[in-house]
C-alpha cells in the first residue's frame, strides 16, 4: 500500500539514481523502437548499445580558468643603470678612480644578464640594461684612464721631487766640497803663515845671533851699511877733561863703517857706542880733549867710509871681559850689533 502525497508538495523528478549532476552534458539519445514510449532496444547488427545517461537539467559549467604570467625580470637591468652612472660619476671624480671599476665592472655583468634576460622575454626594460651596459664600459674606461692619469702625475711629482732632492743633495755635496776646499786653503794659509812667522823667527834668530860678534868681526846690516870693531887697544888719555878713574883698565873702541850699498845712509844715533863691563855694568866714556875721540855723526853716500874713536875706563875688578853695543837704524827697524870678548 502507498501513501500518497500531499496536494501541495513539489514533486520529485525521477532520473537515474547515480547520475553525476556535475559532469558535463553528454550527446541527446535519440528516440526509436527503443526510445521511452517503447521501453526496449532496437536491435542492430547483432549488437546491443547502451543508452547514454541523460544530463541533470539545470547543472552549471565553468570553463577552466587560465593561470596568471609571471612578472618580467627587470631588476637586473635597473640594477645596472644606476650601477653605471654610480661608475661613471666616480670616475669623473678623478681622486675617487680607485673605487668606479667596482660598481662599473657590475653595471656591465648586470646589463649583460638583463639583455639576456630581455632576449628570453623575461625583462622588458632592454634600454636600461643597454644603458647599464654603456655606462659601466664608459666607467671602467674612465677609471683606467683616471687611474693612469694619477699614476702619471704622481710619477711625475715623484720624479720632481727625486729631482729637486738630488739637486738639493748636488747643492750641499757642492757647499761641503767648496767648505772643504775654503777648509783646506785656509789649513794651508794657516800652515803658510805659520812656516812664514818660523821662518821669520828663524831669520831674526839667525841674525840675532849674527849681531852677536866678537872682537875684530864685522856685520852688514840690510842696507848695505857694514861696521865692524877693531880688538880692542889700551888708551893714554891727555888732556882730559875730567881725571881718569883710579884702579881702571882703559881701553880704546874703534868701530870703522862702510856704505856698500847704493843708497846714502844716516848715522843718527850711531856715535856712541855703549859699553859695560865684565859685571854686565855700563861704562862711561872717557872725555879726552886731545882731539883723538871721533864720534860717528852724520851721513854715508855710497862706498863711503868713516871711523869712530872712544875711550872707556874699566874697572879693574870688572875688566877681564866687557861687551861694546853699536846701535844703527830707525823706528822698529833698528837694530844693534854687540862685540865682546877679553880684554887681550
Amino acid at each position: 500500500m502507498t501513501t500518497p502525497a500531499p496536494p501541495d508538495s513539489p514533486r520529485s523528478v525521477e532520473g537515474p539514481a547515480d547520475t553525476d549532476p556535475w559532469a558535463p552534458p553528454g550527446p541527446a539519445s535519440g528516440g526509436g523502437e527503443g526510445g521511452a514510449g517503447g521501453g526496449g532496444t532496437a536491435p542492430g547488427r547483432g549488437e546491443a548499445t547502451a543508452p547514454a545517461p541523460a544530463a541533470a537539467p539545470g547543472a552549471p559549467y565553468w570553463p577552466p580558468y587560465p593561470l596568471p604570467a609571471p612578472p618580467p625580470r627587470n631588476g637586473l637591468g635597473t640594477a645596472a643603470m644606476v650601477l653605471g652612472i654610480v661608475g661613471t660619476l666616480l670616475g669623473l671624480a678623478v681622486v675617487l678612480f680607485w673605487l668606479s671599476w667596482l660598481p662599473a665592472l657590475l653595471a656591465v655583468i648586470f646589463g649583460a644578464i638583463g639583455l639576456g634576460y630581455v632576449r628570453k622575454g623575461l625583462a622588458t626594460n632592454r634600454g636600461l640594461a643597454l644603458a647599464g651596459v654603456i655606462l659601466g664600459v664608459a666607467g671602467l674606461l674612465i677609471s683606467v684612464g683616471a687611474g693612469v692619469f694619477v699614476v702619471a702625475h704622481l710619477q711625475a711629482a715623484n720624479e720632481e721631487r727625486q729631482a729637486e732632492k738630488n739637486a738639493a743633495r748636488a747643492r750641499t755635496e757642492a757647499a761641503v766640497q767648496a767648505a772643504e776646499e775654503q777648509a783646506a786653503k785656509e789649513r794651508q794659509r794657516i800652515e803658510a803663515e805659520r812656516k812664514r812667522i818660523e821662518a821669520e823667527r828663524e831669520k831674526e834668530a839667525a841674525d840675532e845671533r849674527a849681531r852677536r860678534l866678537s872682537f875684530g868681526q864685522s856685520y852688514t846690516y840690510g842696507d848695505g851699511l857694514k861696521v865692524t870693531m877693531a880688538k880692542p887697544e889700551p888708551y893714554v888719555p891727555r888732556d882730559t877733561v875730567l881725571p881718569a878713574p883710579k884702579n881702571a883698565t882703559i881701553v880704546q873702541v874703534r868701530i870703522t863703517v862702510v856704505n856698500t850699498g847704493s843708497a846714502e845712509v844716516s848715522l843718527y844715533g850711531s856715535g856712541m857706542p855703549l859699553v859695560r863691563d865684565a859685571n854686565g855694568n855700563l861704562v862711561f866714556i872717557l872725555t879726552d880733549g886731545s882731539g883723538r875721540m871721533k864720534l860717528l855723526t852724520g851721513s854715508l853716500a855710497p862706498g863711503q867710509e868713516a871711523t869712530g874713536l872712544s875711550a872707556y875706563a874699566l874697572p879693574n875688578g870688572a875688566a877681564e871681559r866687557f861687551s861694546v853695543d853699536f846701535s844703527y837704524g830707525s823706528g822698529g827697524q833698528r837694530k844693534n850689533v854687540v862685540w865682546s870678548g877679553p880684554l887681550s
